[in-house]
């Protein structure tokens, strides 16, 4: 082969030719020859190609969760107590397993809307009328890691929407109160669709928080 041949500097002028495990690539006047140290790409293994959709799965969730929690620091927070890397890593962590691949949350009761070192609710009664919400709750405030003046929130999953969570903050009811009664906007969905509901409490700063409690209405 010619190594000074104008066709083949010209052919290799955009740059390395890689043919049949061998590289061809221009220095100066002259073409050069190794071998190629990349061979052909291999496919993925079906694991490896569900390991990669879950993946993204959950960070499309973590994007809408984002936008629906106003950018309260939840998982920011949780990723601190925990060591975790960054607050994504935190909510994958928690609730990866929670999600399939083109479907979004399908365990809702495991799913964790919040994680934090408060005191979690526990729910004692929970009644609807339409898109009225009433929850009841266990009074702890006295308890070393719970204060009456812990804001509550509600997050919440439409049972046809399981790829876009909601949240409710409630600035104007306390964990001392008891209780709260929420107007769910019905935004388009059959009258009685099922709404699971997540409640949760953070502190007046909000620098800390609780795990959420579950139940489906």
């Amino acid at each position: 082969m010619d190594k000074t041949s104008p066709l083949l500097l010209a052919l290799l002028a955009n740059g390395p030719v890689r043919m049949d495990g061998v590289t061809f690539y221009r220095h100066g006047n002259n073409v050069r020859i190794c071998k190629s140290k990349r061979g052909p790409k291999k496919s993925r293994s079906e694991r490896e190609v569900q390991s990669s959709n879950q993946f993204s799965e959950v960070r499309k969730m973590w994007r809408v969760y984002r936008r629906a929690t106003g950018g309260l620091p939840v998982w920011k927070i949780w990723a601190k107590e925990t060591h975790a890397a960054k607050s994504d890593s935190a909510f994958h962590s928690i609730n990866g397993g929670c999600l399939r691949p083109g479907e979004g949350v399908w365990a809702f009761p495991t799913f964790r809307f919040s994680m934090g070192t408060l005191e979690a609710p526990v729910i004692t009664d929970a009644t609807r009328d339409g898109w009225t919400v009433t929850l009841r709750w266990e009074n702890d405030s006295d308890r070393p890691k719970a204060s009456a003046s812990d804001q509550v929130y509600l997050g919440y999953f439409y049972a046809t929407q399981p790829r876009s969570p909601q949240m409710i903050a409630c600035p104007g009811t306390h964990r001392g109160d008891g209780g709260v009664t929420v107007e769910i906007p019905a935004a388009g969905q059959p009258a009685g669709t099922p709404l699971h509901l997540y409640l949760f409490f953070g502190n007046v700063n909000p620098d800390r928080f609780s795990p959420s409690e579950y139940v489906v209405i």
